[in-house]
């Protein structure tokens, strides 16, 4: 049986110098910023340290994507946790959900930071939270 493990947990800003602020201060710093034009954002993560997950910071570049729409909705905050699969894992993965009634965000998976095939299991779902699955593209 496949076990997904968290890969990060994602943030969306809408001031990015505080929460940078606030990590540095822990000790912890930005090592890998990519834009993600499909997403409507420019990524921003911090590894940490004795962990195998990181913490990603949403950084808006499209006003009219659909991390924008969440801040303007809910404000910044935990935007999704995200857990990485086995390559060609994902799409096994989707079907099992849907046919337990789990509603995904794509019917086909899309491209993601680092490169990563990713989908998301709608809040509505999930009992309110936003989930990323995403395996190496």
């Amino acid at each position: 049986m496949t076990k997904a493990v968290l890969d990060h947990i994602a943030i969306a800003a809408t001031d990015l110098s505080k929460i940078k602020k606030l990590f540095l201060i822990l000790g912890l710093g930005v090592d890998h910023v990519e834009d993600v034009p499909e997403q409507g954002v420019r990524t921003h993560f911090i590894p940490l340290p004795k962990e195998q997950a990181q913490i990603e910071i949403l950084e808006v570049t499209d006003p009219t994507g659909t991390v924008s729409k969440f801040i303007q909705k809910r404000g910044p905050g935990i935007h999704h946790l995200s857990f990485s699969l086995p390559q060609g894992e994902l799409d096994t993965m989707s079907d099992k959900l849907r046919n337990q009634g789990f509603r995904l965000v794509y019917e086909e998976p899309k491209l993601g930071a680092h490169q990563m095939r990713v989908n998301f299991v709608h809040p509505e779902s999930t009992g309110g939270f936003l989930v990323e699955l995403a395996e190496k593209g």
